[in-house]
This record gives structure tokens, C-alpha cells and sequence, in this order.
């Protein structure tokens, strides 16, 4: 009860700080990526910002860090399983430690019929969207299960993993399998105080998609699909992933949060 009481009487600022943390975001140097590194830094959390190209987390790193954000670039490819724990280490050698992980990156294949997918598409979409996320993931938490320390993992999925989009079989499979990926750790590792949630976004605007959803034609389209009237914009899902890094989400785990202006719905 005395728990209750506290969190009723905390600021809403408090409860959506994360000063002290520090949070490791993939595929930050564009799109959905960059929002949410822009948001974690903005709650006060010092931010790793990884891209497969240095200097894609660079521009994020300093954009963060000019408006008076902790940031700090490093290129990480999540397809290079040799990679992560040395992107851990970099952080924790960074700050202390990283206690965040926001496995954004990923990729979709060209649309294409189920018949005509060779298994290299097959294999270098799971890789991004699957393989990459589940073995960051094993880094990170062993890194804090060893130092004895809570933390927050938050995989980024997308409505195909319920509402499949046609022609794009991989990579909604892939990204179903990441929403029971998370479910499945969570089991695991919530007695070490680490938990873990999804956020599903379904159609976004971002500097990749704004050229499909700019598209009259496309907006008709939207309009007609999604109850709220279009696609969101990337900060609507970078809020929340900063929910679920926050200390308001420290009851979660194993969940999914839909950010999709109702379309699954329809």
C-alpha cells in the first residue's frame, strides 16, 4: 500500500525520468530509431546511438547532444553476433553500465510473392529483424544478471506480426516471432528485475516513409483503413518506448503496446 500511495503522489515528470539510465537504441541514425534515442535523451537518459554507419550515429549523436542531450555514436551492424557484447561493453565503459536496450533495427524485404522469396531474403530478414534483437538481448542481460542490476529491454514489432501485410511473408514472420521472443524472456528474466515489452507501430511517417504517406492517393488509403485518420508520426512511438523504459511501466513485462491509430482494428 505504502508503494501505491508513493506512485499516486509522484510527479508525472518522475515517473517518465530517466536520469541516471543509460539506453542503447539499434537502427538510431534514421527513422524510428533517431525519434526514440531523440526521446530517451530528452528524459534525461544518456544514450548509445548505433547504426550500421558511424556516421549516421554521429549526426544523431550530436543533433542529441546540441540540445544539451548525453549521446555518444557507435556503429553496430546487429547481423555481426561478434559485435554486441563489444557494443555493451562500449556503453558501460561509456557511463557505468547500460541498463536500456531498444532493439529498433530492422529492415523489410521488397514486396514479394511467397512463391518467388529466395532463401537469401528469407535469411537476411530474420537476421535483421530476429537473430539480431535476440542475441543483443542475451548480451545485455547477462552483462546485468552478472552486475546484479535491473533493466528495461523494448523490441520494436509492427502490426504484421497480427495483421500480416500481403506479400511480405518474412518479414511477418519475422516480426511475430520478436513479439513471442519477448514474451518468452520475460518469463525469464523478470526475477533478475530486467524487464521486457514490445511496441507495435502500424503505419508511421518517418524521413523513409514520408514519400509513401505524403501520397495523396496513399492518404485516401489510410484514411479509409485507419480510424484515426492517418499514419502516426515517429514520436508517437518513441513515447511509447519511453513509457516502458520509465518507472511508470515497472509492472510490465511481456506485453505488447499497439501504436496504430486503431488499424488493426478494422
Amino acid at each position: 500500500m505504502t508503494e501505491r500511495i508513493e506512485m499516486a503522489t509522484a510527479s508525472k515528470k518522475a515517473l517518465l525520468e530517466l536520469e541516471g539510465r543509460t539506453a542503447l537504441v539499434t537502427g538510431a541514425g534514421q527513422g524510428l530509431g533517431r525519434a526514440i534515442a531523440h526521446m530517451l535523451a530528452a528524459a534525461g537518459a544518456s544514450v548509445v546511438v548505433t547504426h550500421r554507419r558511424l556516421e549516421g550515429a554521429g549526426e544523431v549523436a550530436a543533433e542529441i547532444v546540441a540540445l544539451d542531450g548525453k549521446a555518444m555514436p557507435l556503429e553496430l551492424d546487429v547481423t555481426d553476433m561478434a559485435a554486441h557484447a563489444r557494443a555493451i561493453e562500449a556503453g558501460a565503459q561509456w557511463t557505468g553500465n547500460v541498463d536500456l536496450l531498444v532493439n529498433c533495427a530492422g529492415g523489410m524485404h521488397p514486396f514479394t510473392p511467397f512463391l518467388d522469396v529466395d532463401e537469401a531474403t528469407f535469411d537476411d530478414t530474420l537476421a535483421r529483424n530476429l537473430k539480431g534483437a535476440y542475441f543483443l538481448s542475451q548480451a545485455f542481460a547477462r552483462n546485468l544478471v552478472k552486475a546484479g542490476l535491473p533493466g528495461r529491454i523494448v523490441n520494436i514489432a509492427s502490426t504484421a506480426a497480427t495483421k500480416p501485410d500481403f506479400q511480405l511473408a518474412a518479414y511477418n514472420a519475422s516480426k511475430a516471432a520478436l513479439v513471442q521472443f519477448g514474451r518468452s524472456i520475460a518469463t525469464e528474466l523478470a526475477p533478475h528485475g530486467i524487464l521486457v515489452n514490445t511496441v507495435a507501430p502500424g503505419p508511421v511517417r518517418t524521413t523513409n516513409t514520408r514519400w509513401i504517406y505524403d501520397n495523396p492517393a496513399w492518404q485516401k488509403v489510410l484514411k479509409e483503413k485507419v480510424p484515426l485518420g492517418g499514419p502516426a508520426e515517429a514520436d508517437d512511438v518513441a513515447a511509447a518506448v519511453l513509457f516502458l523504459c520509465s518507472p511508470a511501466a515497472r509492472h510490465m513485462t511481456g506485453s505488447t503496446i499497439t501504436v496504430d491509430g486503431g488499424f488493426t482494428c478494422l
